[in-house]
């Protein structure tokens, strides 16, 4: 197996705020650098750190949102709704204030999700490693790029292929 540089790698990683950069060609080594001992949970059992990694993001992102945006357009019931932890458990069919209400995909696995109404709901898509970064990077949590699967044999230019994840 050839050695590849670093920006050879499928993916990239940047976060808190700006101060880690990790490259690699696997979304778990990633998750790994996120969630402390991925690597070391057996591969059936690693839903079940995304879903909890999820919970304690969902909780961060939800109070920085509501920082951001102030709590004006909400009603108190939205406003508790919106401000429960780890997981609402309340949540309209939809939501309609201009605050994003941040989701996590696992805690609606037994009920109806909430319809998502012109961006105003974010989902932690957990269900696989790369999905779980994608959704991440919609968050604003981390920054991802991905190289599309075509240029990882490419030679090196400046555009180097990749592009960002999240919003499209």
């Amino acid at each position: 197996m050839v050695e590849r540089d670093n920006w050879q790698r499928r993916y990239r990683m940047v976060y808190a705020t700006g101060g880690c950069h990790v490259v690699a060609d696997e979304p778990e080594l990633l998750l790994d650098v996120l969630i402390d001992g991925y690597l070391k949970i057996p591969a059936e059992l690693r839903h079940r750190a995304r879903i909890a990694h999820a919970g304690q993001i969902r909780s961060r992102l939800q109070q920085r949102v509501l920082a951001a945006y102030g709590p004006s357009g909400l009603t108190s019931q939205e406003q508790q709704d919106f401000l429960h932890e780890p997981v609402p458990t309340r949540v309209p069919a939809s939501w309609s204030p201009e605050v994003p209400l941040i989701l996590v995909d696992a805690h609606f696995a037994d009920r109806p999700r909430p319809e998502r109404v012109a961006g105003r709901t974010v989902w932690l898509e957990t269900v696989d490693d790369d999905g779980y970064l994608r959704s991440l990077a919609t968050a604003g949590e981390i920054l991802l790029m991905i190289r599309d699967d075509g240029a990882a044999g490419a030679s090196p230019s400046r555009s180097d292929a990749a592009r960002p994840a999240g919003r499209a």
